[in-house]
């Protein structure tokens, strides 16, 4: 019986680690590396057809009669990369993640929304009417901390911040919305009753779901559970309770 066992156990050890070095193969030769806009923009030759992820700010850039509509920049370094859309199942919509608008000689801001942007990266070489080398993009994320951002920025619109509360919140899970955006589960904690049920200073933990559109903004808010909510629900939105 002893041998069978360690035959099983040598079985399993074996397809264990056939399943992990297959991970990792396949995370080389699929996954998206991580490198910097500036790097790729510094050699773009090297990268051609290399699958990387990028962080930046979206730029409208409409204004060319030729050339990319839409890039990536780094504000810090001052580098940008043109964005396109082919290597996804479906066309990616960059309006939704635009931060900045590009006049021709000075970029406006609209917004304030880093994200991180998933491709291949494309050298073409020295055309007329475009770039030498562009991302052809996959997908295009905000990034948690921006989610993170983007939740606090609307808690303190709320009845949230009309208690003691830190500013703070933790994002426990983050997922894709059927119709597009996100939908996040955070926990926050305040140090009085925020809601009308209370008159008593306590400390209250909250676990909240909201939902934001690709321009994250939020469409929906409910506390699902607070520590004496009783089971009900309230909607952050419209400031009420949820009616069981």
């Amino acid at each position: 019986m002893r041998w069978k066992r360690l035959a099983l156990i040598l079985v399993v050890v074996a397809a264990v680690s056939v399943a992990v070095v297959g991970y990792f193969i396949s995370f080389v030769i699929y996954g998206a590396r991580d490198f910097s806009v500036e790097e790729v923009v510094s050699d773009p030759q090297s990268f051609d057809g290399v699958h990387v992820r990028l962080w930046g700010y979206v730029v409208d850039t409409s204004v060319y009669i030729f050339g990319p509509k839409y890039v990536l920049r780094d504000l810090e370094d001052g580098v940008e990369i043109a964005l396109g859309s082919k290597a996804g199942p479906e066309e990616v919509d960059f309006t939704p993640y635009v931060s900045l608008v590009f006049d021709g000689e000075n970029y406006t801001q609209i917004r304030n929304v880093r994200v991180s942007v998933v491709g291949y990266v494309r050298y073409i070489g020295s055309v007329v009417d475009a770039p030498p080398f562009y991302l052809d993009v996959e997908k295009v994320e905000l990034r948690i901390d921006v989610l993170k951002e983007l939740v606090i920025g609307f808690l303190k619109t709320t009845d949230v911040s009309d208690g003691e509360w830190n500013g703070t919140v933790e994002i426990k899970e983050v997922y894709d919305h059927k119709l597009g955006g996100k939908v996040i589960v955070v926990k926050y904690t305040s140090w009085n009753a925020v809601h009308p049920h209370f008159m008593c200073e306590a400390i209250e933990h909250h676990t909240a779901v909201v939902t934001l559109n690709e321009k994250g903004q939020v469409v929906s808010a409910f506390c699902v559970w607070g520590s004496f909510h009783d089971g009900e629900i309230w909607d952050l939105v419209n400031q009420r309770w949820i009616q069981k």
